[in-house]
């Protein structure tokens, strides 16, 4: 059975929603309004599909057929560990432009040999919670400019901290890859007092060193790497039960309780949905009838995966993380605070810990409720996401859709909501922490581009990361 990257488009916004009861694979972000009688939302749907849509009045544009591309991808894993000899920056910097997909033993080994290399810049975090399948998750923390040792830095940084996370859904293979490319780039740049140039965008020594001086910066870039090794072994999707190389949870082995569609995903997490942020309300997870989505399936309770706890961890032991971006795909566009329903600056009164609220908030464009948030907070938001923007559009002249992360189609559960959720939980404004997702690539070239296209978005991505942590140093 083939699957295409499409385009769906309605006439209202009611039959925009009515899409709900086919239990379709939608890239729900991408949902816009473009006219008055136009909605539009992407998806990876299979022949029988769209001609199920197309029967019920949709009209369903192909923009891409997947027929030979998951064995292309595949084909593009590599499928040794570059990076095993490599035990300078340059060594690894060098290692990685190779031009293909990391797999997640070449993600820990860069972690692992960077911090070897650079023990004056780099601790290497082990995070405790073991995955499903027994792996050990790793993340880095940088920071330069200090002669105090790894354990005193650890313990005593007074600088504000940027976390970055990527590849917490499996087919997304492309978040480790930008994360790594932005370490290795950026090291390199900066003990070699050299510029940082993505395309047609440069960052010049004197702001990188500030940048790394100023900040502390984590990097966590294979958050799900179960799930990952399981998309980049498998190329046949169509093998009955499962969902080869576009698997999009963990691999949590128990099943989907009452999931809408048992054949594709009747095991496995959302781990993007599994945050403890309006997690019970079931928005964008739970339908009508009640019953799980299996491909947004948000877990037995908030944080019951290793993952997400591990995320968790980086949040709570390093409290002077104030700006985290979680990198996906697809849809080109840079996402801030809230998913759960429309903002409003106005009554403080209407928010996600009112429980007069209950079932009420999730439905966007009504007026019955809306998210608070402080204006001022909502315009630094926006002001630090067209700043990256602006950077990654010099890169090769595209730039991505800077938008409030609700769209058309609430959300709950995810990480970019649970960490600005924080100082509100907590009652202290000044340990705020604002979270942006950044969703990479075309919708032509759905969750994993041609590597040859990647390259290009690994330099728009990291020249938006680069604006991002000068920014913050700036503050």
């Amino acid at each position: 059975m083939a699957k295409f990257i499409v385009r769906i488009i309605a006439r209202s916004y009611d039959e925009l929603k009515g899409l709900d009861k086919y239990s379709l694979d939608l890239k729900e972000r991408t949902a816009r309004e473009e006219d008055t009688n136009r909605f539009v939302v992407s998806g990876m749907l299979s022949e029988e599909q769209i001609q199920q849509l197309r029967s019920a009045g949709y009209t369903v544009e192909i923009l891409s057929d997947l027929s030979g591309a998951a064995r292309e991808r595949t084909l593009e894993v590599s499928k040794a560990n570059r990076f095993s000899q490599a035990r300078r920056s340059s060594e690894l910097r060098e290692s990685a432009q190779t031009g293909e997909y990391m797999n997640t033993d070449e993600v820990e080994t860069v972690l692992l040999n960077l911090s070897d290399a650079h023990p004056d810049l780099i601790s290497l975090i082990e995070l405790p919670n073991k995955t499903w399948e027994g792996r050990t998750c790793r993340a880095v923390y940088v920071h330069a400019g200090s002669t105090s040792n790894n354990s005193t830095r650890l313990k005593n940084s007074d600088r504000i901290g940027v976390l970055l996370t990527g590849s917490m859904h499996a087919r997304e293979w492309g978040g480790s890859d930008i994360c790594i490319d932005f370490l290795l780039n950026l090291l390199n740049a900066y003990t070699n007092n050299t510029s940082l140039i993505f395309g047609e965008t440069t960052f010049h020594p004197s702001q990188l060193q500030n940048m790394l001086e100023t900040i502390d910066l984590f990097v966590f870039p294979d958050v799900n790497p179960d799930g990952k090794i399981y998309s980049q072994a498998n190329d046949d999707p169509n093998l009955e039960g499962e969902e080869g190389i576009w698997w999009r949870k963990n691999r949590n082995s128990a099943l989907v309780p009452n999931g809408d569609n048992p054949r594709y995903h009747k095991t496995g997490v959302d781990i993007n949905r599994n945050f403890d942020f309006l997690w019970s309300s079931g928005i964008g997870t739970v339908n009508s009838n009640s019953t799980n989505r299996s491909q947004t399936f948000r877990g037995t309770a908030a944080f019951s995966e290793p993952e997400t706890k591990n995320v968790k961890y980086l949040l709570d032991r390093y409290n002077n993380i104030r700006y985290y971006v979680d990198i996906h795909s697809y849809g080109e566009m840079i996402l801030y605070s809230w998913g759960d329903d429309d903002n409003q600056g106005i009554d403080p009164d209407m928010n996600f810990r009112n429980p007069r609220y209950d079932g009420i908030r999730g439905i966007p464009r009504d007026l019955d409720y809306r998210e608070f948030i402080e204006t001022k907070d909502e315009n630094h938001l926006k002001a630090l996401a067209n700043r990256m923007n602006s950077a990654l559009g010099g890169v090769r002249g595209r730039k991505y859709r800077v938008t409030q992360a609700v769209g058309l189609y609430p959300t709950s559960g995810t990480s970019d909501d649970y960490v600005f959720s924080r100082h509100i939980i907590n009652g202290n404004k000044n340990q705020k922490l604002y979270g942006f997702t950044i969703e990479f690539g075309k919708e032509e070239t759905g969750f994993i581009p041609p590597f040859s296209e990647m390259k290009n978005v690994i330099d728009e991505v990291g020249a938006a990361l680069t604006e991002l942590c000068i920014a913050v140093a700036l503050k």
